[in-house]
């Protein structure tokens, strides 16, 4: 095997199974779930020097011409410190310096192709290149916040992405940018990395995994366990066991599974398969249908959210969802799309219509509604209105609505659980800055002070009012024994 013999690189067990199934598979997308120190980044680093030594992609008819023709591979990375273990380790291989373990001491590779590393032209600060003879080189690219434009207008050979599930773009990345630049040579694309908790792109790092288990879409995936990790030394193996023994992140640190952090609320399986493709461009309003819409209100860079869910049966349709950052508009404006929104579906019987009302903005948005709106509408938060009632010692006191938090959150949470709610496989209105609400949902927690929530809550509003609508619909019901 080239990378054994030529390179001088021992491999373990893992590492030969997934160069031996991408190989023959020859899938377009590949993604790995490596355990910590399972030797992921020597993977990379042979794998790239592989491409570039037999330039795959290239039609070696013409030799001289092949010689002669550029060639270029990517490895790119989340951040730019993220591609030095990568451009490290090619340069320790190529000039046999490479740190292998063995059971008696610390050995070096013994690379037979030095010759081929052109260190002269090596560029050692970010971004960093390496270049190889034959007119070849690699980049070694962060995206950062560009999502791939850095690696516009090129063809690549292969791309590898270390660590992308860190990346708080990977779907616009992989589909807009990456592979694109993979079709002229029919090049693969590589994404080896651990879930990332945090991420808003952890749910479609997920459904490419579950897309590799199932070999569909071009796709492969395979878990990498601490244990096939040989070179890595017995006493160390048990010792990493032994230190996550009782963590509940175990599975994944050790054997490459991949988890959702137990403090997630909502499911990602659950998320993914609520998701349809006829709600992509929503549905306008129906004659007979009954709607609910839940309104988060925004101040500055968040997010003014209006949801609708038909709920005229279960499961309950999201079929419109609309987002504008709350600095992008003026209150006036903000209003009169809310209003028309209201009324594209009203009927016969008009929408119920809860309103997030935490501080005098969103006060003032309620404030502000047309009476045969206020009439439909409920205010979840701080404030509320002062709507008079008689009690039971024919006294006029206030009417308020008292909804907790957990109330709204365990809406959704149920009904996602039970099947009972879809929503668009594709966000028509996601923000080119912002998660859209599928990666919301993914990431949410119950402490959410430091995460995207804006679209979660205005769902959670609408899903409680649905289900408090359901309530009195069961009490209005007479039954024929």
């Amino acid at each position: 095997m080239f990378i054994t013999h030529l390179l001088g690189m021992p491999l373990h067990s893992g590492q030969v199974e997934y160069l031996r199934q991408t190989a023959r598979r020859k899938t377009r997308i590949n993604v790995l779930v490596p355990a910590n120190r399972w030797g992921k980044s020597s993977l990379i680093a042979c794998m790239q020097i592989w491409y570039h030594f037999y330039k795959f992609g290239i039609p070696p008819g013409n030799r001289d011409a092949w010689l002669k023709a550029e060639y270029r591979t990517a490895n790119i990375a989340p951040h730019s410190a993220q591609t030095e273990a990568v451009f490290k380790a090619i340069h320790q291989i190529l000039t046999s310096s490479y740190a292998i373990r063995t059971q008696d001491a610390i050995v070096t590779n013994k690379c037979q192709i030095e010759w081929f590393y052109l260190k002269n032209k090596t560029l050692n600060t970010p971004p960093y290149r390496q270049s190889f003879l034959y007119n070849s080189y690699i980049e070694h690219r962060s995206l950062g916040a560009d999502k791939g434009d850095a690696l516009q207008g090129k063809p690549y050979g292969i791309i590898t992405y270390d660590e992308g599930g860190r990346s708080l773009h990977l779907k616009d990345e992989v589909m807009g940018n990456i592979l694109p630049r993979l079709a002229d040579w029919i090049g693969p694309f590589h994404l080896l990395s651990t879930p990332d908790q945090n991420s808003p792109s952890i749910l479609y790092h997920y459904e490419l995994y579950q897309n590799g288990l199932n070999l569909v879409n071009s796709t492969y995936t395979q878990e990498g366990s601490l244990k096939e990790n040989q070179l890595f030394g017995q006493e160390q193996i048990d010792e990493q066991y032994s230190l996550y023994e009782d963590d509940p992140m175990g599975p994944q640190v050790l054997e490459g599974k991949f988890l959702f952090g137990g403090d997630n609320l909502f499911s990602a399986e659950d998320i993914i398969e609520a998701q349809i493709e006829d709600l992509n461009d929503g549905k306008r309003f129906i004659e007979g249908h009954k709607y609910v819409i839940g309104t988060d209100t925004a101040m500055g860079s968040d997010e003014m959210v209006h949801t609708v869910l038909d709920v005229t049966q279960k499961p309950y349709l999201l079929v419109k969802q609309t987002a504008s950052k709350g600095n992008s508009k003026s209150p006036q404006r903000h209003l009169n799309d809310f209003l028309d929104l209201y009324d594209s579906y009203s009927g016969h019987k008009r929408p119920q219509h809860l309103v997030e009302t935490w501080n005098g903005e969103s006060a003032n948005f309620y404030q502000s509604l047309p009476p045969y709106i206020q009439t439909n509408t409920k205010c979840y938060g701080s404030w509320q209105p002062e709507k008079l009632v008689t009690d039971n010692k024919n006294q006029k006191r206030p009417k308020t609505t008292s909804i907790k938090k957990a109330d709204i959150l365990i809406a959704v949470q149920r009904l996602l659980s039970a099947k009972e709610l879809k929503l668009p496989k594709i966000d028509s209105n996601r923000h080119p800055d912002g998660a859209d609400l599928a990666q919301q949902l993914a990431i949410y927690k119950e402490d959410d002070k430091n995460i995207p929530t804006d679209r979660v809550i205005s769902l959670a509003l609408a899903c409680w009012l649905a289900n408090d609508q359901s309530k009195k619909n069961l009490k209005a019901q007479f039954i024929d024994w």
